[in-house]
Order: structure tokens, then C-alpha cells, then sequence
């Protein structure tokens, strides 16, 4: 028999303009799981209910019955976080499921570089060119952060997290955790000049390697030796760049 939440839950993350990555970050769960709840196969386990309630602003008790309540922003079983009801509505849409947040849709001020990028040589997907192409539109989320910049995602090592030519928002000042997607950069083979460059997933950093891990094909990368690293840069996850 199908779990009748279900339903629920994709038509409340509809509404509030998510994907199923953006569930399956904020909740530290796989993207699959969450399109099997979606589906009915499985359902979330009592302990995460609240904290899905709160992330999709849907009253709990009504979820518990399989019932769809929207509150109102910010609001959660009848209480206002103070932090959250000062965020904007989402102003991100979601075409389809697996798409990304349309960044077109954000009414913040075009302040964000936007740096440009060079074709992949041998063990990357791109190289830095050094060139500011545009500028890209600040989202609510990140309305102080300082020093952020976009750069095109180029390839599908990564999908569905991120899609080749999505825009990616980057954060050079938050250390970057396990688990956070992030932009490396290695070493020129000479002084001054760009090293391959490439978007992965951090699993861990220590002992003077970097591990990452991909989507496609899946699977942990060979360990990076830290002094061929330039830089790693966290990601900003849609969740976060919409301040949800």
C-alpha cells in the first residue's frame, strides 16, 4: 500500500518552489529517498516529520493524516520563527523536478560576479580565465555575504545535484564540511598560469589529501595530494541562497 504522505509532501515542495536535492540536503538524506516518499514507496520516519513540516511550512498535525495545511510563512503548528519570517516568499521556481533554481527569478540587485571559465584539459572540467563576464542577481539568502561569485557548471559529473550550464553560487570564506559540493582548483604546470579546475563533492580533507567523490559516474575520486591544491570553495545550496 502506498504511503498516502506522499502526495503531500511533493505538492507542498512545489509550492514552495524546492527540489527534491534541496529536501534531501536541508533533511541530510539522499535525493532518492525523497522521490521515493514522493512515490509512496517509502515514507519519512515519525522523527523527521517536524523538521519536514517546518521546511515545507506545512501544518504537522495535518501531515500526520495525510493532509495538506499551508501556513504562512515563517509559520510552523501556529508559531512564528523569528528568523525566518523576515525571509522573502521564494521567489525561485522549479520548472521540473530535477531542474535548478531559475536564478532569473530573483529580485535582488545583479551584484554577484560572475567569472569565466576555459575549456577542461587533462583531470578537470575547466580552468579559471580570470575574466569577469556579468554579473549575476543576489538572492535573499546572501544578501551580506561578501565575496561571492558564480561560475557555469560545465559537465554532468555532479547531476542531479547540479546540470551542465547551471549557474553556481560560490562561497570562498565558509570552510567547506563533508558532504558540501565544492569548487577545487589545482595547480598550473607553470607559475602564474590557471590549473585545471572542477566541481565534486567533498567527503573529506586531512592528512594532507583532499577526497571527493561524483555522480556519474559514481563514485570516490583518487585522493588529492593538498599541495597541489589552490583553493576549495564551498557551494551555496539553493536552500540556503533563497534563505530557507
Amino acid at each position: 500500500m502506498a504511503n498516502p504522505l506522499g502526495p503531500v509532501i511533493k505538492e507542498a515542495r512545489k509550492a514552495r518552489g524546492l527540489t527534491q536535492g534541496d529536501i534531501a540536503s536541508a533533511l541530510k538524506i539522499s535525493r532518492p529517498a525523497v522521490g521515493q516518499w514522493e512515490s509512496g514507496d517509502t515514507g519519512p520516519d515519525r522523527d523527521r516529520l517536524p523538521a519536514l513540516a517546518k521546511l515545507l511550512r506545512i501544518d504537522l498535525g495535518a501531515l500526520t493524516n495525510g493532509e495538506l495545511v499551508m501556513l504562512e510563512q515563517g509559520a510552523a503548528e501556529g508559531e512564528v520563527d523569528s528568523a525566518a519570517s523576515s525571509t522573502p516568499s521564494s521567489n525561485a521556481r522549479e520548472p521540473q523536478d530535477q531542474a535548478a533554481v531559475d536564478v532569473s527569478a530573483f529580485k535582488g540587485p545583479r551584484n554577484v560576479p560572475v567569472y569565466g571559465t576555459g575549456s577542461g584539459g587533462d583531470g578537470g572540467d575547466f580552468s579559471f580565465n580570470g575574466q569577469l563576464i556579468d554579473h549575476a542577481p543576489r538572492p535573499p539568502g546572501i544578501a551580506n555575504r561578501k565575496d561571492v561569485y558564480v561560475v557555469y557548471l560545465v559537465g554532468d559529473s555532479i547531476s542531479p545535484a547540479y546540470e551542465d550550464g547551471t549557474p553556481i553560487y560560490v562561497d570562498p570564506h565558509r570552510r567547506p564540511q563533508p558532504r558540501d559540493y565544492v569548487v577545487v582548483e589545482l595547480r598550473g604546470e607553470r607559475e602564474g598560469e590557471p590549473g585545471p579546475a572542477f566541481v565534486k563533492r567533498l567527503v573529506a580533507r586531512g592528512a594532507g589529501k583532499l577526497r571527493l567523490e561524483q555522480h556519474n559516474p559514481a563514485g570516490p575520486l583518487n585522493p588529492i595530494d593538498e599541495s597541489q591544491v589552490v583553493r576549495v570553495h564551498r557551494v551555496i545550496p539553493w536552500l540556503e541562497l533563497i534563505g530557507v
